[in-house]
């Protein structure tokens, strides 16, 4: 394994669903929090990799697996790492857990647009630096 990205996240009242426990969509937003929060820590800046002239890379799948509750006032860890490059996509993972017991895993998909043609396009060299720091080994990808 390379390097993984940590954060945390402590859940509020208002992200819980009435059974108390957290609104399952919610994992999503979370993930991308702690995407936003990586990608600075790899180098790029908001704006850089955001407002980018030449690359829009969006989304293109998003999975989740629910393997423990999450509960208001409860604080979660977050490892962030990139479970695999493609040709023109690349794999983010991110573990949520409390205490060594994971409670979701969740894996998006992000794929490079070039802006000008609509079409997907290769990723660019400089991403593929900055974010291979964190890359897992093959043997390490499970989710």
């Amino acid at each position: 394994m390379n390097q993984i990205f940590k954060t945390k996240k402590t859940l509020t009242f208002r992200e819980a669903d009435p059974a108390k426990i957290m609104f399952f969509g919610n994992i999503f937003g979370f993930a991308h929090d702690a995407f936003e929060q990586f990608i600075l820590e790899a180098g790029y800046t908001w704006k850089e990799y955001f407002q980018d002239p030449e690359y829009a890379i969006p989304l293109r799948h998003t999975e989740s697996n629910y393997l423990a509750p999450f509960f208001p006032g409860e604080t979660y860890d977050i490892a962030v790492t990139v479970a695999s490059f493609g040709e023109t996509s690349f794999k983010m993972k991110y573990v949520f857990s409390q205490k060594d017991k994971v409670h979701a895993v969740v894996t998006m998909v992000h794929s490079v647009l070039d802006l000008k043609t609509k079409q997907k396009t290769a990723l660019p060299d400089k991403m593929k630096t900055r974010f291979g720091k964190y890359l897992e080994t093959p043997s390490e990808v499970k989710a």
